[in-house]
């Protein structure tokens, strides 16, 4: 099958393969799926360089893939034929991928797989992030968050699910996509772009909103935390989804695999638990709704495409989600 892999020496130099294996399921936790869509996130290249991703060495990349299953083993719950999406067991750049049962879920006949496709880890990072943060479904009426970097894949996911929960929504963006945050449903848009931009300010003064949530920071990217804390509420939380610190790493890793938060006060990294109930959420919200996925860029998959997708997320200036299309049906 045709391939988009990760290097096999240097795994931030992807390789296109002609004729790589099929991947066939193992047992019954696992299905085959013929890869309808699969949408890039920035995890993708940022995987290698994190603890272990030198185990993705020689693999297909990406994780968010919509598609039919194709081939199941005895005492599977799915069914040869079945649309599903969600989290790519080894890479979904291909034109086959396998993913366990626990971490996926059927496509309803409303919602188009691309769309599908979309969902998984902006949207599950939007959604359990609010939660997380104190602003999630049960819990959100009448809350206020602050989404940084609201016009990406993750920011607007955020900002609608958070209304959604029936929070007020302040946002920062760029001046070209104001208009667009806007009509997500924020209620107080900032313009990052502006001269002197600094948080707090008179759109979002000190001590205004419950939750922070940083879809920005990182160690190639602008460090808002300093004064986007200033925002916050006493006993405010402010989520991350990514951060300079090697040491907020550690302590997220230390949380992650002992089950004992040792995260700084009122700060999380998060990372997100693929779910089949979360999935099903996403898509009720999408048919109802109140979740749009704007696609930025929709792409047939071929090696000129799958690099340019990964380099239009590096440049951080897309809108929305990058799709590949991958030609199943």
């Amino acid at each position: 099958m045709k391939a988009f892999l990760y290097g096999q020496e240097d795994p931030d130099k992807y390789v296109w393969h002609d004729s790589y294996d099929v991947p066939e399921p193992e047992n019954k936790k696992q299905v085959q799926v013929k890869v309808i869509a699969a949408a890039v996130n920035p995890i993708d290249y940022k995987l290698p360089h994190l603890p272990r991703g030198d185990k993705v060495k020689g693999q297909p990349i990406g994780y968010d893939f919509a598609g039919r299953v194709t081939r199941i083993t005895d005492g599977c719950e799915y069914r040869e034929g079945d649309v599903v999406y969600g989290k790519a067991l080894k890479g979904c750049l291909a034109e086959y991928t396998l993913a366990e049962v626990d971490r996926i879920a059927k496509v309803p006949p409303q919602v188009d797989p691309k769309i599908a496709a979309s969902l998984p880890v902006a949207s599950l990072v939007a959604m359990q992030g609010l939660r997380l943060g104190g602003c999630g479904e049960k819990e959100g009426s009448g809350k206020s968050v602050l989404v940084i970097g609201a016009s990406g894949g993750v920011g607007q996911s955020v900002v609608q699910i958070a209304k959604a929960n029936g929070c007020k929504v302040y946002a920062v963006c760029g001046t070209s996509n104001i208009n667009f945050v806007k009509s997500l449903g924020a209620d107080v848009v900032t313009d990052h772009s502006k001269q002197g931009f600094a948080l707090p300010n008179e759109d979002c003064p000190a001590g205004t909103v419950d939750m922070v949530f940083d879809a920005v920071t990182s160690g190639d990217d602008f460090n808002y935390e300093p004064t986007a804390r200033k925002t916050l509420k006493t006993d405010g939380k402010y989520i991350c989804v990514n951060s300079p610190s090697t040491m907020d790493w550690a302590r997220y890793l230390i949380s992650y695999y002992t089950h004992v938060n040792v995260q700084r006060k009122n700060y999380s990294l998060l990372w997100t638990d693929t779910n089949p109930k979360d999935l099903e959420k996403l898509c009720h919200l999408v048919m109802d709704g109140k979740l749009k996925i704007h696609i930025a860029e929709e792409l047939p998959f071929t090696e000129e495409n799958c690099r340019k997708a990964y380099e239009l997320l590096k440049s951080r200036k897309v809108r929305g989600k990058i799709v590949i299309d991958m030609g199943g049906k």
